[in-house]
């Protein structure tokens, strides 16, 4: 049985800069959606690009194939040269593309990720032919005898976002399978908390996983103490609230007891891209293998060290031995 991950298939062009001030204070390490022709032109400014398959959901199942463990991506992406970099570079790490949809309308999504010498991204997307996902597009069969599905926040951007993920939902729950999403980023848990809180009380999700700041943007809170409070409130309406927190590590949240784990700080961090995705991938090897809470957190923050040294979302197969063998000590 495998995972299902649903997601927005988006190349990441990733440009280090020397300044951290050459980016604008009010959007470091945020993602703000630009125009196609608006992205072109910030490209073709660049002095150094590094192209890289990219999409939340995707870095996730990347990770969570190198783990071991079945994977399925569906994501929509065009008919293009990006595109076909994509499904190549999600085969080389054994994830099932049979699903994907090419669309010969739209050009393939691209993100374009600014790293500052702090290591922290920001993002200026164009969806692409991901923004035109819908619930149609997957069949009902590809939800058949799955272990789990996994989608992101960010698919609430697209006007189809919402019925594709609440549809989703509902077909995994009926195949007996786990349920998780994430809250994506802190500009789209405020524009879509509403839908986001809605999901959440319908009792139909069973890990909800966001960092620190996208946490509190969602529970409208200032201060940790009052945070902690909300989160345990709204633990009532789900199996676990998971949240990453940077050098402070991760915790847990399940029928109010809070369980936390502390992470080693990465020396010489490249780029934070994907360090929220791929703790997801660590989080679920364990949760797959009935881990206990604990060590869930603790395998999700090993696995989220190894990518602060890479550019982009994506694992170097380079780092594959000293993962298999490090992750098992998490593992039931």
């Amino acid at each position: 049985m495998n995972v299902l991950f649903i997601g927005n298939a988006i190349i990441d062009v990733i440009s280090h800069l020397d300044e951290i001030d050459q980016i604008d204070p009010n959007f470091i390490g945020k993602m703000q959606i630009v125009s196609q022709n608006e992205i072109n032109d910030k490209i073709k400014l660049l002095s150094n690009k590094k192209i890289v398959p990219g999409g939340s959901a995707n870095n996730s199942a990347c990770g969570l194939s190198m783990l071991e463990e079945e994977v399925c991506f569906i994501g929509k992406i065009g008919n293009d040269n990006y595109g076909e970099i994509y499904l190549e570079q999600n085969k080389e790490h054994n994830v099932e593309t049979g699903l994907m949809i090419v669309d010969n309308e739209s050009k393939t999504g691209l993100s374009l990720v600014y790293v500052t010498p702090d290591g922290e991204r920001t993002m200026n997307t164009f969806p692409g032919a991901s923004e035109a996902l819908d619930a149609s597009d997957i069949p009902k069969a590809a939800f058949s005898r799955i272990s789990g599905i996994f989608i992101e926040g960010y698919l609430l951007y697209s006007p189809y976002g919402l019925e594709l993920i609440s549809k989703s939902i509902s077909n995994a729950k009926a195949s007996k399978g786990f349920t998780a999403i994430s809250l994506s980023d802190v500009d789209c848990v405020d524009k879509y908390r509403d839908d986001f809180l809605n999901l959440i009380k319908s009792h139909q999700i069973n890990l909800i996983f966001g960092n620190k700041m996208e946490m509190m943007s969602l529970l409208e809170v200032k201060k940790e103490i009052d945070l902690i409070k909300r989160m345990k409130e709204l633990s009532g309406f789900v199996e676990r609230l998971i949240m990453t927190s940077g050098k402070n590590g991760s915790l847990s949240i399940e029928k109010g007891v809070l369980i936390d784990s502390s992470t080693k700080d990465v020396e010489d961090c490249t780029d934070t891209t994907g360090a929220g995705d791929l703790f997801v991938s660590g989080y679920l090897k364990a949760y797959l293998n009935k881990s206990s809470p604990i060590d869930c957190l603790k395998a999700g923050n090993f696995v989220a060290s190894k990518i602060l040294k890479r550019d982009g979302g994506k694992l170097d197969f380079a780092d594959y031995r000293e993962i298999k063998n490090n992750i098992q000590r998490y593992i039931l």
